[in-house]
């Protein structure tokens, strides 16, 4: 990316395009669309990842079973098929229903596809963190009269989560990267207002060398949000490490 930065330079594009005439406006919702999607995405997510995580380190074999359907299914399907045949399915369900705009919820409900995806990921990430936790606490926490449900709830989740802080960390990113993805839905997030930007610049006749500014400055954007969120996500990790205690490799 840095010798397309330099020959962008070299050729005098016009690096501010993106802020004027209106389009800084069209920008700045883009990476607001693409925040509060990456965040909800990653939030239901999470959610989906501790009950699947946990239903796959279940002691009944029926559970286990289900949790790991969840699992295969969600991470051998590209995230953009379930994108887009939830877009589809939304339409096609709600099609003459009059208490609800089809064309506005069917959008929305497909970040409920992309955060799908990205739970059955973090569904290994929980269980790994929860396999993490030594069994002798457990035994240790059954002596004491304690049950199943307040085993899980106090003693092995706070320690599976900041264990497994660092790869929930790590698909909060890549869920901002998939975000862009929304775009074959029409969602106005990132990606698609800088596809809608480009077609506008082409369509008044502007320089064509002014796709590569576009593109470059959409990309940097990108790189600047996962870029703060990594950091972000590291100092958190830093602060509740547990010293010698690392999560199995998944």
């Amino acid at each position: 990316m840095i010798p397309v930065l330099f020959l962008g330079l070299a050729y005098d594009f016009r690096w501010s395009v993106l802020w004027t005439d209106g389009h800084g406006g069209w920008i700045l919702e883009g990476v607001l669309t693409t925040l509060k999607l990456s965040a909800l995405g990653w939030v239901i997510a999470c959610l989906l990842g501790i009950v699947f995580g946990a239903m796959r380190t279940a002691p009944v074999r029926i559970v286990r079973w289900a949790g790991a359907a969840y699992v295969e299914f969600f991470r051998s399907m590209p995230p953009i098929v379930l994108i887009v045949f939830t877009y589809l399915i939304t339409l096609a369900l709600l099609a003459g229903n009059e208490r609800f705009d089809a064309t506005e919820l069917a959008p929305a409900v497909s970040i409920v596809a992309l955060a799908a995806h990205s739970g059955a990921y973090q569904a290994e990430i929980v269980r790994a963190g929860i396999l993490s936790v030594p069994e002798s606490q457990r035994e240790a926490a059954e002596a004491i009269g304690m049950t199943r449900e307040q085993i899980m709830y106090n003693v092995t989740l706070p320690q599976m989560f900041r264990v497994s802080l660092p790869a929930l960390g790590n698909e909060f990113a890549s869920v901002i990267k998939d975000t862009s993805l929304l775009a074959t839905v029409s969602i106005l997030e990132l990606t698609f207002i800088g596809v809608n930007l480009v077609s506008t610049l082409i369509q008044r006749g502007g320089n064509p060398d002014l796709v590569f500014v576009v593109w470059i400055e959409i990309a940097a954007l990108y790189f600047v949000l996962t870029f703060a969120v990594s950091r972000i996500l590291h100092t958190v990790e830093r602060r509740y490490r547990v010293p010698g205690l690392e999560a199995p490799q998944l």
